[in-house]
């Protein structure tokens, strides 16, 4: 499936599960339900405090994982 085809598809999920990496390499995994899609970009919104944040600005690595509706399972890394 191409990019564009899977963020079309996570459109229409309402959550997605992120995944960040902790201080010690282990991987944190979180919902987020604030979401905002681009043709070429994905946004989401989260709070300066919380730990995902400083999680994200000290690594970078992110990863996503949707379940559609269509019984699909789309996965994304970036950073």
């Amino acid at each position: 499936m191409d990019a564009q085809t899977c963020l079309k598809k996570m459109q229409l999920v309402g959550t997605l599960s992120m995944a960040t990496v902790d201080e010690n390499g282990a991987p944190q995994i979180r919902c987020v339900s604030a979401v905002h899609y681009e043709p070429d970009a994905v946004y989401f919104l989260t709070s300066r405090g919380k730990e995902m944040t400083r999680q994200l600005m000290a690594d970078g690595r992110i990863q996503t994982l949707v379940h559609t509706r269509f019984n699909e399972m789309i996965r994304m890394s970036g950073r």
